[in-house]
């Protein structure tokens, strides 16, 4: 299927249109509900951050207006008859440029926004390239990582959302539904089914709803779990956990046990239907901020056997298949660059 909502704009307006010799600029933002990040130029130039005008930030505004921010922020940084690529913090759908939603830009507001539209009202002059910033990710890990023979490569991103995104290497392709949406896992039913974990029933989601794996297993899921079970350092969990984890804290176990019970069940479950899913990243600012307790916790689950259809994986097949990133080594921002390779790629 051609692509045409993707590359979502070219035209030209009046004082902004560009040298008709002339390359035409790159310009790359990475947008988050905390900052964004822009580059104009190759991957040695200077990265401008800037505070995101998100629910994060601006509690009090409407989704109107952030959203008129946000279109408004992009469109004074881009230059002239620049080819922009925006790797966007949301579910986006990646042939169209329409956004369903994100929680932490725009909170529970869940109506379809067409930005990509809005972007070429205000500029006209622009090539928009727009995809979600897992995608944007996900294409960076699979450069760094990936190795000859890998055919399909996924990307977990576990920060203040959850996200996965899979790439078919061997086509060049990256499949979505009729949505033009991968991998929203976040915002599927968690599975509580370790012995207690009951107690973290009910639990909100960013998006309004209940009972989400992002309403335990992410940065803020982390937070509401620790209340929920009572922990003192609740509002300071992601300061506290990483000592108390060094300590052998049992209430610090008993979390980190509960929120990743849900993501080792996603990772059984995502090789249990794709065989051929050959490595998986997982990075983000939870399971990055705590690192080897994290990274052992999933490994030491994904080793157990459940049943005779799931016998275990041992340290050697983990090893081969499974990357714990590091803070910086996964860059949506780098990885955003990329687009224009696999944009024929992304595909119903």
């Amino acid at each position: 299927m051609p692509l045409e909502g993707v590359a979502v704009g070219r035209g030209a307006s009046e004082g902004r249109r560009a040298s008709p010799t002339a390359p035409a600029a790159t310009f790359a933002a990475d947008i988050g509900g905390t900052w964004v990040r822009m580059r104009v130029g190759g991957a040695d130039a200077p990265v401008e951050r800037v505070p995101s005008p998100s629910r994060l930030r601006h509690p009090d505004r409407s989704t109107a207006r952030l959203r008129a921010d946000m279109v408004e922020l992009l469109g004074d940084r881009v230059p002239a008859g620049a080819r922009a690529a925006l790797s966007f913090g949301a579910a986006i759908d990646h042939l169209t440029g329409t956004v369903y939603g994100s929680a932490p830009l725009w909170g529970d507001e869940a109506a379809p926004y067409d930005l990509a539209a809005d972007l070429r009202r205000r500029r006209p002059d622009v090539t928009w390239h727009l995809v979600n910033d897992v995608t944007a990710a996900l294409l960076d890990f699979a450069a760094v990582h990936a190795r000859p023979g890998t055919r399909r490569v996924a990307y977990l991103t576990v920060s203040s959302g959850i996200a996965l995104r899979i790439a078919d290497l061997e086509r060049t392709r990256i499949p979505v539904d009729a949505w033009g949406l991968q991998g929203e896992v976040g915002h599927l039913p968690v599975p509580l089914t370790d012995p207690g974990a009951d107690v973290l029933a009910g639990l909100s989601c960013e998006c309004g709803q209940t009972d989400h794996l992002a309403s335990v297993a992410s940065g803020p899921g982390l937070v509401r779990a620790a209340r929920r079970l009572g922990l003192p350092a609740a509002p300071q969990v992601a300061d506290w956990l990483p000592g108390a984890l060094a300590s052998d804290d049992p209430g610090a176990r008993r979390l980190l046990e509960l929120c990743v019970a849900p993501v080792a069940q996603l990772l059984r479950t995502l090789w249990c239907l794709d065989p051929h899913l050959d490595l998986i990243g997982i990075g983000g600012g939870v399971a990055e901020g705590l690192a080897a307790p994290y990274a052992a916790e999933i490994r030491r689950r994904l080793t157990t056997a459940t049943s005779y259809a799931d016998r275990g994986r041992d340290d050697a097949w983990l090893d081969d298949r499974l990357v714990f990133c590091e803070p910086g080594q996964v860059d949506p921002l780098r990885g955003v660059r990329r687009v224009g390779d696999w944009i024929p790629g992304v595909s119903r």
